[in-house]
């Protein structure tokens, strides 16, 4: 993910990327994705009649400036699902959770990223996810490599994509990611509780032969939309 997630706003995805060959033709955006489940209809649910007054001066540019430079650097998404690690051993076909990471990089070997269950202004944080590089991985003490997944998988089965990225750019895209490494955390099941209950899940990556049909249907559905 080296070179991929240290993109900023201005110049097209390719320029960002240094990809060659790439069409310089600005990227289409991709479909919001909804949140749904105990989240979305909760005392969490996004409700902007009730929203702060300040917080809606913010937005409309009547208050402030405030620095917002962290919030700025989380320029990548990727979209894909994810299930927690103690249930990696399961049996193949069962449900898993939709997350939609947002990604800053913050140097060749280490990016950051939280975890959201839509892309709509309603969305909730449901976790986060740290990437490193196989170097940094290699280094590490064994009793830690316990806490890291590896995005081959992932990668490899088409599970995890980066909605509105063409087709020249997803592929390097996806092939810096797929030598990298995530340790992620779920601080909310969005899809059963309507808060944010009990500790963190460290969450795992999906091997390709536990996909549920609907996942394999759904990974194939946003690949086109994307296309089009």
């Amino acid at each position: 993910m080296r070179r991929a997630l240290h993109a900023r706003a201005g110049p097209p995805l390719c320029a960002l990327l240094g990809l060659v060959g790439c069409s310089r033709e600005e990227p289409r955006p991709a479909p919001a994705v909804t949140s749904q489940g105990a989240a979305s209809g909760g005392p969490a649910r996004r409700d902007d009649r009730a929203r702060s007054a300040t917080v809606r001066a913010l937005e409309a540019g009547t208050l402030g400036p405030q620095d917002r430079t962290p919030v700025e650097q989380l320029l990548l998404v990727l979209d894909g699902y994810t299930r927690p690690k103690r249930d990696a051993a399961g049996a193949p076909n069962e449900r898993h959770t939709r997350a939609l990471f947002f990604c800053a990089q913050e140097n060749a070997d280490f990016s950051q990223c939280v975890v959201f269950d839509g892309t709509e202004a309603g969305a909730h944080l449901t976790g986060v996810e740290y990437v490193i590089s196989a170097e940094l991985f290699a280094t590490l003490p064994p009793i830690e490599r316990q806490y890291w997944h590896a995005h081959g998988g992932e990668v490899d089965s088409g599970v995890m994509v980066a909605p509105g990225i063409d087709d020249p750019a997803h592929t390097e895209l996806m092939g810096e990611l797929r030598s990298t490494y995530g340790k992620g955390w779920r601080t909310w099941n969005a899809e059963t509780d309507p808060l944010p209950f009990g500790e963190p899940t460290l969450m795992w990556s999906i091997a390709p032969g536990k996909l549920e049909p609907a996942v394999r249907a759904e990974m194939r559905a946003r690949r086109h939309r994307e296309a089009e």
